[in-house]
């Protein structure tokens, strides 16, 4: 097994390889979203993820003997998929909030008409929003609320391409032939 193709984009990449160093970036990711990157901002970490995935997906493609142009694209959708795990995770998170300020206001909020009514309210957005900023660390979970739909969208769409991208077989080769 050839491990520089987990690593370098000018290598080859086996099944085998190709699915361990899938397997290895979700642990490592899994990981960073766990412990955090403490010594080095997060974005970092990030962006090596990404390199490391599109050097993957490149190099199995090139050990089916395919270009690589597509190999960016597994990695621009799971990214997409990405930011809109992070933006449901939050959003569910910034609906609860609602909730709970409304509550906190003498709101019933099991009364829909009363709680679309002072939702309409025009200074109910902006209390909402102070009585947000006034507690930086609700705020704060609340973002870090998105980190494992986000997780979870990346991986999966990684997923369905990881399948795809591991059954190529090389170019002139019947699928009965390994």
């Amino acid at each position: 097994m050839n491990f520089l193709a987990l690593l370098l984009p000018n290598h080859r990449a086996s099944v085998s390889a190709f699915v361990l160093g899938v397997i290895i970036l979700m642990a490592l990711d899994a990981l960073r979203l766990t412990y955090g990157t403490a010594p080095v901002p997060g974005i970092v970490p990030l962006f090596a993820i990404w390199f490391v995935c599109h050097s993957l997906f490149a190099n199995r493609r090139r050990h089916a003997g395919r270009g690589t142009g597509l190999a960016i694209l597994p990695l621009v959708l799971a990214i997409l998929a990405k930011g809109v795990g992070a933006l449901v995770g939050f959003g569910m998170q910034v609906f609860e909030a609602m909730l709970q300020f409304a509550e906190e206001q003498g709101l019933d909020t099991s009364d829909q008409v009363a709680f679309s009514e002072a939702l309409a309210d025009p200074g109910f957005q902006p209390a909402f929003q102070a009585w947000l900023e006034a507690d930086q660390e609700r705020l704060m979970a609340m973002v870090q609320a998105g980190a494992w739909p986000s997780f979870i969208g990346f991986w999966m769409v990684l997923g369905v391409f990881a399948i795809w991208f591991a059954t190529l077989q090389r170019n002139g080769t019947s699928a009965d032939q390994t």
